[in-house]
């Protein structure tokens, strides 16, 4: 359910930018979004909810969202290996140390807008 509030944000966050170089009457026709996979977004989930919200700002209305999801990558600071991971299994994979940190993946951000 925090896909909704992600999209409430990214309309905020978008009105803003929009507010700020004076073009509200501009339309939005993409919307470039990085998700990093610790987030745990589901893109279609988050996808739904964005075009449901778009419907009530005529400057939204056509506005296509393009997700971007960005691994999970760890680096080890007993032996430094960096490895990508799938799992939320935060161990070395080379020398199985749990003194790690991770380095991508965690971040969540409007990348770009393509505005007409």
């Amino acid at each position: 359910m925090h896909e909704l509030t992600i999209a409430q944000n990214m309309v905020e966050i978008i009105e803003e930018e929009l507010k700020n170089r004076e073009q509200l009457d501009k339309k939005v026709m993409e919307v470039n979004f990085i998700a990093g996979r610790l987030n745990a977004v589901v893109p279609e989930s988050l996808k739904y909810n964005f075009d449901h919200l778009k419907q009530d700002k005529d400057y939204l209305k056509d506005a296509e969202l393009i997700i971007k999801e960005t691994p999970i990558v760890i680096r080890c600071n007993n032996c430094h290996e960096e490895t990508t991971i799938d799992e939320p299994i935060f161990r070395c994979q080379k020398c199985n140390s749990g003194d790690i940190e991770v380095i991508s993946g965690k971040r969540m951000y409007i990348e770009s807008l393509e505005i007409e």
